[in-house]
């Protein structure tokens, strides 16, 4: 079977292996020198470097806790657009980091607060404390299905224009049209969403904080 079947195939499973996708994806794009492509499945095997291509779908809500001394983790109550400055989120984690805290934790997840964020948060808050972004596990795991959704209408745009890669090798022909046609080349772009005033506000303040593990007993 053509490789880009046996993606579209294997992208089909509901129980898929995201890192297989992700590495036969990988081989495809080379082989056809997509280069954005690459950078794309690069980008989520080892996590974004920046804010400059951090597809829409890694924007996730949280909801913003403090650490009360008597009653433990407690919500901190923001209005307007100071409340999505905090509860929006950047993840910028690699899959295969999502994957192993999915696996290992299904309670919440957590990010930390940068120091710049911490000082607006005290400007709410009479005392000083400790502040964390609690993270529902299915916000993530929804950014593992998005890759998956995108890796499988790749294979579908790419099997439309008869680039199938028989023998795990693709023709000249094949070659030439996967540089040449439009929405092969800029495939990605569908990726990122116009930034908003939010995520542009955010990006002032949100420094690369990575997942954690939340313990039980601590939310409240």
């Amino acid at each position: 079977m053509a490789i880009v079947l046996e993606l579209q195939e294997e992208a089909l499973k509901s129980d898929a292996d995201i890192l297989s996708l992700l590495r036969k994806s990988s081989l495809i794009a080379r082989k056809l020198d997509l280069k954005d492509f690459q950078e794309w499945i690069y980008s989520e095997l080892n996590g974004y470097k920046n804010t400059d291509n951090l597809p829409d779908y890694r924007y996730i809500r949280g909801d913003l806790k403090a650490l009360n001394p008597v009653h433990g983790w407690v919500p901190v109550v923001i209005s307007g657009e100071e409340e999505k400055r905090f509860s929006i989120r950047k993840i910028y984690d690699s899959i295969p980091s999502i994957n192993s805290l999915l696996v290992s934790n299904d309670k919440q997840l957590n990010l930390s607060l940068s120091g710049k964020e911490i000082d607006l948060l005290n400007k709410y808050i009479p005392f000083k404390t400790t502040y964390i972004i609690l993270i529902s596990p299915n916000s993530v795991s929804n950014i593992i299905e998005q890759v998956k959704n995108r890796i499988l209408d790749w294979s579908i745009t790419l099997e439309e224009y008869r680039i199938l890669g028989d023998n795990l090798s693709f023709t000249t022909d094949e070659k030439e049209k996967a540089k040449n046609e439009p929405q092969i080349v800029n495939y990605i772009s569908n990726f990122y969403g116009p930034v908003t005033d939010t995520q542009f506000q955010q990006g002032t303040t949100n420094s690369k904080q990575k997942l954690k593990k939340t313990l039980p007993k601590q939310a409240k």
